[in-house]
Parts: structure tokens; sequence; C-alpha cells
């Protein structure tokens, strides 16, 4: 045993390389993410980790408070039709998507039928060329956000659930106020009208409170964030640590904003409808926002 532990530290640095390089050549060949045929939640096979896993989700629910608000008390959502969950705020970490990774969530249990049913999330590219990050978001039931792939997922009649905002919107959190990148993303509005999908929007309302976040070095951060889509957020939270403070978080759900079915599935639609369909989203936002919330200001970009 000397002999084989003086082997293993005599060259660890070459098999910290070794692992490295492993983890570079999957994340460059490996198309995992761009599947969309079985994109689902990935149940454990052992049964210890399936219970490890029950005994996280159920704590970061006990930390952190979450409580879906549907638009009305009878409110409902059809299993058997194609949705696109648009989530905002972004925050730090847009915990509004959280609801959709698995059965057994407060949303779940309001909306059965729709966590377990060919629903996908859309991640950015660069989140799976990143080793263990992309392992944990394939664990979930992402896919990579490229359009391609979205339409791949479209035509394969899943659903979709996304943080539209993206990077942008996560530099620009602010805790007491919810900034939204959304007057130019018109990308899911246009999918929408592709495909025949409902809009269903999503706010979470305290997310932004999470952390607390710094604007220093905004402008170089924001030209990496466009020119590389590389976003660096400055942030701290519980004792200066990555721990978010303990907020509650209301999740709304939005009455599903409905769309017109294409006369050819996966056409493009003008651009015209594209820009009408945004502006009404935006005010159903404002709207929804404006009902829950009184001492919360909503900027728009």
């Amino acid at each position: 045993a000397g002999a084989y532990e003086s082997i293993v530290l005599e060259y660890k640095y070459v098999w910290i390389v070794c692992i490295l390089l492993i983890n570079m050549v999957v994340a460059i060949t490996d198309t995992s993410h761009r599947a969309v045929e079985g994109a689902d939640y990935r149940y454990n096979r052992s049964r210890y980790l399936d219970d490890a896993a029950g005994k996280f989700w159920d704590s970061c629910e006990d930390y952190i408070t979450t409580t879906v608000v549907p638009w009305k008390e009878n409110a409902t959502l059809d299993p058997k039709r194609q949705y696109i969950f648009a989530c905002h705020p972004h925050g730090i970490h847009c915990t509004p998507l959280g609801q959709f990774h698995c059965k057994g969530t407060p949303f779940d249990k309001r909306f059965p039928g729709i966590c377990d049913n060919k629903l996908s999330g859309l991640a950015a590219s660069i989140v799976f060329k990143l080793p263990g990050v992309r392992e944990f978001f394939l664990l979930l039931n992402y896919i990579d956000a490229s359009r391609a792939v979205v339409e791949d997922a479209l035509e394969a009649h899943r659903s979709l659930f996304i943080c539209t905002g993206s990077g942008e919107e996560s530099l620009l959190t602010k805790r007491g106020e919810d900034i939204l990148v959304l007057s130019r993303r018109r990308g899911f509005v246009r999918m929408a009208l592709m495909y025949g999908c409902d809009i269903v929007p999503i706010f979470g309302i305290g997310n932004s409170d999470l952390f607390a976040t710094y604007s220093w070095g905004m402008d170089f951060r924001m030209w990496m964030q466009k020119k590389l889509h590389i976003s660096i957020p400055i942030f701290h939270g519980r004792y200066l640590t990555p721990l978010p403070y303990k907020v509650p978080i209301q999740v709304l759900v939005g009455e599903p904003l409905k769309v017109p079915q294409p006369k050819v599935r996966g056409e493009k639609p003008d651009d015209a409808l594209v820009d009408s369909y945004l502006k009404k989203y935006i005010e159903r936002v404002k709207d929804m926002h404006k009902q829950h919330t009184t001492d919360r200001k909503l900027t728009i970009r």
C-alpha cells in the first residue's frame, strides 16, 4: 500500500492534468446537451442517492420558503398542451426555475402533470463546457439553448422553461428592485408563434434579494457578457459567503398568453406579429407584478 501511495503522490500533478484533459475532451466532443429525446429529470437508480437528493431539495425548500401563487384560485394548466414558461427575474440564481426541475415541487403540486410530461429547461451553451456544472445541468432536465436545439425540442412537442434575461439580467441584479431585460428579447416569443405554444409568465418576487450585489467594473463586465457571453456578477450572501440570504419567495404564475396556431408548424412569423405579442407579454408581466407588490420597483429594459 505504501508503494502505491508513493506513486500516486509522486505523480499527483500528472493525475490532475489527466483529469482536466478528460473533462475538456468530454466537454468538447460530447453532445448530450443537444439531444432532445429523453431530456427529462434523471431519477437516481440508487435508492440511497435518490433519498439524499430528496433531502437536499427538501432542505432547500425549508431554507428558502417558496409559495406558488397562480393567477386565480382555481387556475389550471392542461398537461396535454405545449407551453413556454418564461421565468423572471434572473437574479444571481434564477430560483423560480427550480420549480420545474422535478416532481414534488410546490409548482408540481399546484399544477400536476406538467413537470413529468416532456418538459425541458434551456441553458446557455457555456454551461455545458464547465466540468461538474455540466453534469449537474444534464442530471436535471436542461438542454442547450441554441436555436437549432430549441426548434428540435418544440418540434418534438416538448414544453420548455427558460430565464429570458440570461446573463445580462444577472449582472443588473439589485436588492429591493426587479430589473428585467425583456424589451428586446423576441426569441422566445418567435418560437412560441412558430409552434403555437402558449407563453406562461413566471415571476419570483424576492429572487433579487437573495444576494447583495456590487456594480464594480460594470462596464467591463457588461462588455464581456455581450462580446464573450461570459457573465461575472459580484455578490455575496450571508456571512459574506455564497449562501443566499433567507428570504421568502413568491413564485407568481401568470395566466398563459395564448398565441395563434401557425398554418405551417415551424414557419417563421412576421416581425410585426412577434413585436405585437412581445408587447402583450410585457404588459401582462407588468400587471402581474403590480398586482402582487406595493413597495418594489419594476424596471424593464
